[in-house]
């Protein structure tokens, strides 16, 4: 499986519980089909650049998950035809994802000095 990065412009005039609900069928879809999501970024409410869909704001969102390229093509295909979704994009991620530390790691970790 491969690394993906999906940022999402939901329409900001929705009630925050259908962007919620927006933000969890996606969460939804990846899970379902064996994938991993690694983070969730809500960015909010931000204002566009130009008119979409005759909006000039939207809820930014961005999901860092881990599946197979079927399922980029089955998100892509729900995301399209949804009507509170004014755009998305996906991108292979060349990051690795991000790696879990152990309870003895973070515990062991000395703060690093300040440099002056």
């Amino acid at each position: 499986m491969k690394l993906y990065e999906l940022t999402v412009i939901i329409n900001s005039s929705l009630e925050e519980s259908a962007i919620q609900a927006e933000i969890d069928k996606i969460e939804k879809q990846i899970t379902s089909a064996e994938g991993k999501i690694h983070k969730l970024e809500r960015w909010g409410v931000k204002r566009l650049t130009y008119l979409i869909k005759g909006f000039n704001q939207g809820y930014y969102v961005h999901f860092l998950y881990e599946g197979s390229a079927g399922l980029v093509s089955e998100i892509e295909r729900a995301l399209r035809i949804n009507e509170g979704i004014l755009r998305y994009l996906t991108v292979q991620a060349i990051t690795s994802p991000p790696k879990e530390k152990e309870e003895s790691e973070i515990s062991s970790e000395e703060p690093s000095p300040v440099k002056e």
